[in-house]
């Protein structure tokens, strides 16, 4: 009898949610998954392939539902990783395992083939920024041994290294995103001024700008238990009047801030993923021209460095291939910064360079 009544309850709360679920309107999108969800439409186009994401992405309180998930594995359980995620001190750390020293030795060739054939006459380096990874417990974690892939870069790369480990610390992490936030960069361009000898002008008058609903691309893998955060962005004289010409669509603002309200706020920065970008400054003091071969970090780093530099051109190998770019490029006499996060190393076959 009991085993009876409990299965009709099953029945029961599975029919009322999917009532609620087909009275309750569909959403679009999903801004903290950064993705299209399946609605109502994709069923009546394909319902057969389309059901099950369909009530999967429609459930009612589905976030809510993923979210004591979590708790309960975490707490309850004691995992520490839930959906390839670790949290410390309400950090949304994404796991960066294992260390794949054959992905390390493929950058380390196709950086040095671009030197060899396209640099041979500019001040170059290479640069690392760490993933949050580093920043947790040697036990009791899954993480890369950096110490060791920092020691096989530097053994197999020919240009210097800049090291900038040092001036990175957990606090300037987002706690939802991959990302530095725009303010932690300050020890990061003081060391890129050392190295590229130019002075750093403490007369600057910056404007701070704020975003107070910023959810970063691991809220939703950290199943939606943090709270959104502040995204700052700086702004002064030279960035206001710089000019920004990507390959795809032409030109645009150094921040974007219609992105501020897409599924991706990040995107602010440069207006997001980009194959190629040139930054003019009109009113630089100086004829100096920087090269950023980057990933997505560079986005919010380089309108700091405008000030500086009367061009900067940034680079994202894994949406053009270096040919393609030396088609389009003069490398003479410019600063070049081959500047990446360490996720990426660990999956170099993203950048489009053929070595030889």
């Amino acid at each position: 009898m009991k085993e009876k009544i409990l299965s009709v309850f099953f029945v029961v709360v599975l029919f009322f949610f999917f009532i609620l679920g087909m009275v309750i309107k569909d959403k679009d999108i999903s801004k903290y998954e950064r993705r299209k969800l399946t609605t109502k439409y994709d069923l009546k186009k394909d319902a057969f392939n389309n059901l099950e994401n369909y009530l999967a992405d429609q459930f009612p309180f589905r976030n809510t539902f993923l979210s004591l998930y979590s708790f309960f594995d975490r707490v309850f359980l004691g995992n520490k990783e839930n959906n390839n995620i670790y949290i410390k001190e309400d950090y949304l750390i994404e796991k960066n395992y294992p260390l794949k020293e054959k992905s390390i030795k493929e950058f380390s060739e196709k950086i040095n083939t671009i030197v060899s054939k396209y640099l041979t006459n500019n001040h170059i380096f290479y640069s690392l920024i760490p993933d949050k990874s580093y920043f947790l417990e040697d036990k009791g974690y899954q993480k890369l041994d950096f110490s060791k892939m920092v020691k096989q870069l530097e053994e197999e790369i020919t240009i210097p290294y800049m090291d900038i480990f040092s001036f990175v610390q957990l606090e300037d992490f987002y706690k939802t995103d991959i990302h530095l936030k725009q303010e932690a960069y300050d020890d990061v361009i003081k060391e890129i001024s050392k190295n590229f000898n130019f002075s750093l002008q403490n007369d600057i008058s910056w404007k701070k700008q704020s975003y107070d609903k910023f959810y970063g691309a691991t809220y939703a893998k950290g199943a939606f238990l943090s709270k959104p955060e502040k995204l700052n962005y700086y702004t002064n004289y030279w960035i206001e009047n710089a000019q920004v010409w990507h390959l795809e669509y032409g030109y645009k603002k150094v921040y974007d801030v219609e992105k501020l309200e897409s599924t991706d706020s990040y995107s602010i920065f440069l207006s997001g993923p980009s194959a190629l970008i040139e930054i003019y400054n009109p009113t630089a003091n100086d004829e100096k021209e920087l090269i950023l071969f980057r990933d997505s970090f560079s986005s919010s780093l380089a309108p700091l460095l405008i000030p500086y530099y009367r061009k900067i051109t940034l680079i994202d190998l894994r949406y053009i291939s270096m040919e393609e770019v030396a088609k389009r490029i003069t490398f003479v006499n410019q600063d070049v910064l081959f500047l990446y996060n360490t996720i990426l190393l660990n999956e170099s076959n993203l950048l489009k360079v053929k070595i030889s």
